[in-house]
């Protein structure tokens, strides 16, 4: 390269260079999995089986648990990616 990367901080650094350690990735997945599949499940079915009250309460938040293990992975998803950008920035591989 003819020209060294930025010294500072830049956008690409904050917002494709993101690195995660691998034990709280494993978390993560594991909370995505259970905030997105099994609570709203589980909370699925106690709508189904409770009186009205308790059944409307129950599907709201089945609702808020699958929108938030959705979030969580899709976060997930993109901090764990590749990005090419950071060769330039000294990255042994994209």
């Amino acid at each position: 390269m003819l020209e060294p990367p930025h010294t500072e901080e830049n956008y690409l650094l904050k917002e494709m260079g993101f690195r995660i350690a691998r034990k709280h990735s494993q978390r993560l997945r594991l909370i995505a999995r259970v905030t997105a599949f099994v609570l709203p499940a589980l909370l699925t079915l106690v709508a189904l089986f409770a009186g009205a009250g308790t059944a409307l309460i129950a599907a709201i938040l089945a609702v808020i648990s699958a929108a938030l293990g959705l979030v969580i992975e899709r976060w997930l998803f993109f901090a764990e990616a590749k990005h090419t950008v950071m060769l330039y920035y000294g990255a042994a591989a994209a």
